[in-house]
């Protein structure tokens, strides 16, 4: 530690260095007047400073605030050194910028143990500045990362303003970032496809999962593919990309070209609402699968539910950032709750809006700030109007053919295999996920009726729905014989696709399905609503084999 002493008197100057030293500061500098004090400290730039008050010239009370100015904001201890007592004296030594003073003629112990005080502090106050520009470096480190990393999101995850534009949104983040995800595509066949996510957790660490999915997004819905297929997808990517106990609970729709059907995936989102446009009654559709990211590829459940909505009728989707928010008691809103201010917003307007609903809902809020991210999607029912490329496809011709035995058929991954084969087919990129839709359905409907023979009354209710699976499952892992034969012929130059299912079942008397002459299929029919789709997504649905062989036509050019 350097020390400057300044007095005019040769004695005291000699004492105070020798005391110095003998207390081990040992680094003194001697100025003998205030100009001369000046000067050193400039050059020298000492740690604490004993400062004179009398002296010839520039007082100690002149020299004081000069030093102070000079000092470059470290803490700097500059005690007085006088024989003056008077209390007036003392608190000047303090106003001018002294720190402390000590009185002529010198106790040695209180000196040494003052200036051992102060030079800690100085030692300290030096410390806190370097932690202080340490931490401003690395602010300014982080601000200009946040930069960059906010600047590569607002260029990665965008929606087309024509596509979004099919939407009513509202977006809130808890943070910079916002760990919640709102994508929509245009497809191929002329519809939308959507995903809502919301990754555990918020802010930068919670967002930074929405750029692979976005990536994988963009390239499945360009190709055409199924809702099924895009959640097997990113829940590959998030598996594998996410730590452990990250995932994303998500909604993954695709709108049909009329805006009147969607098939939906949901995993660990709060229930989607549809209200109704005459009375206070809504339908919800809860969620039934898992988040994404969780659950490994042989365990994830990809079936959709499919969602038809009348003219104008709205879908609401929403994170539970919203319906987690809690009042003074701590009562949170909840499905429920929020169900209700549809309900009011209904009766009043008429019509939802995503801003609307939210305020509603916020006034529930006990603060004014959600601890979570907040995304809410509205769509409104009617058709898509996107531009459809004018390319024409002019693929090769091709047939593919699959023959499934029993072995085969108890293989988890079978539906994914047969539809990954078609997906090789060219031509179809348009209906390609119609084309999965019907594939699907007829798999589903030629293993567990055809060959299985199960009934499917007894989906009537949510007890006998989980009665059907359970006996799907013991008599899929009893069966040691049957057969199903899928076929897809693609025709690009007529722009036709023809999909066969046939099984080594009884068949059935499909002359009587009155659904296919377009009456609605009753509860009691066990393919009924399947071939009820089927007929809708289809150009024509023909039978033969007494019923165990079904064929479809799909035209590419009129989807």
């Amino acid at each position: 530690m350097k020390i400057l002493i300044v007095d005019d008197e040769a004695i005291n100057r000699t004492l105070l260095t020798n005391m110095l030293y003998n207390a081990g500061y040992k680094n003194c500098v001697e100025a003998v007047d205030g100009v001369e004090a000046i000067e050193k400290f400039t050059e020298e730039q000492p740690d604490l400073v004993l400062l004179d008050v009398v002296m010839p010239g520039l007082s100690g009370f002149d020299v004081a605030p000069k030093i102070r100015k000079l000092a470059k904001g470290t803490y700097l201890p500059i005690l007085f050194i006088t024989a003056l007592e008077d209390k007036d004296s003392l608190v000047r030594c303090l106003e001018v910028g002294g720190n402390d003073f000590a009185t002529k003629p010198f106790d040695r112990h209180i000196l040494i143990a003052k200036i051992r005080a102060h030079l800690k502090i100085r030692a300290l106050s030096e410390h806190v500045e370097q932690q202080n520009k340490a931490l401003r470096l690395f602010n300014q480190r982080v601000a200009r990362e946040h930069a960059i990393v906010e600047h590569i999101f607002s260029h990665a995850i965008v929606n087309r303003p024509e596509v979004q534009a099919h939407f009513d949104c509202f977006l809130q983040p808890a943070e910079t970032f916002n760990g919640d995800l709102f994508l929509c595509e245009a497809s191929p066949s002329g519809g939308i496809y959507f995903i809502v996510g919301d990754f555990t957790g918020h802010g930068l660490a919670s967002a930074i999962g929405a750029l692979p999915v976005t990536r994988a997004f963009q390239e499945l819905s360009q190709q055409g593919v199924s809702v099924s297929e895009i959640v097997s997808e990113l829940n590959q990517i998030l598996t594998k990309f996410l730590p452990s106990d990250m995932f994303m609970a998500a909604v993954v729709g695709e709108i049909n070209a009329a805006g009147n059907r969607i098939n939906l995936w949901q995993g660990g989102m709060p229930a989607v609402i549809i209200p109704a446009k005459s009375n206070r009654t809504l339908r919800k559709i809860s969620s039934r699968h898992m988040a994404l990211g969780v659950l490994e590829e042989h365990e994830l459940n990809t079936d959709i539910d499919i969602v038809n909505l009348g003219h104008n009728e709205q879908l609401i989707i929403c994170s539970d950032g919203l319906i987690e928010i809690a009042n003074d008691d701590g009562d949170m809103l909840l499905e429920e709750g929020l169900a209700e201010i549809v309900k009011d917003q209904m009766i009043e307007e008429g019509i939802v809006d995503a801003n609307s609903l939210f305020s509603r809902a916020k006034a529930h809020c006990a603060t004014s700030t959600f601890q979570d991210d907040v995304t809410l999607v509205v769509f409104t029912s009617r058709p898509i109007k996107m531009p459809l490329s004018n390319q024409v496809e002019c693929g090769f011709p091709s047939v593919h053919e699959v023959t499934l035995d029993a072995e085969h058929l108890k293989q988890p991954d079978a539906l994914p295999r047969v539809l990954q084969l078609a997906g090789q087919c060219e031509g179809i990129q348009s209906i390609r996920s119609i084309m999965f839709t019907v594939l699907s359905e007829l798999f589903n409907n030629a293993l567990e009726h055809g060959i299985l023979k199960l009934d499917s009354k007894l989906k009537q209710d949510s007890a006998g729905f989980q009665q059907y699976y359970e006996n799907r499952e013991v008599s899929l892992n009893a069966l040691r014989r049957g057969r199903i034969i899928i076929r897809i012929e693609s025709l690009p130059d007529r722009g036709q696709v023809l999909v066969s299912v046939a099984d080594s079942g009884n068949g059935f008397e499909w002359e009587n399905k009155t659904h296919l002459a377009g009456t609605h299929p009753s509860n009691n029919e066990c393919y009924g609503r399947g071939l009820s789709l089927i007929n809708t997504l289809c150009d024509r649905v023909w039978f033969e084999n007494n019923g165990s062989k079904v064929i479809c036509l799909l035209n590419v050019r009129h989807h």
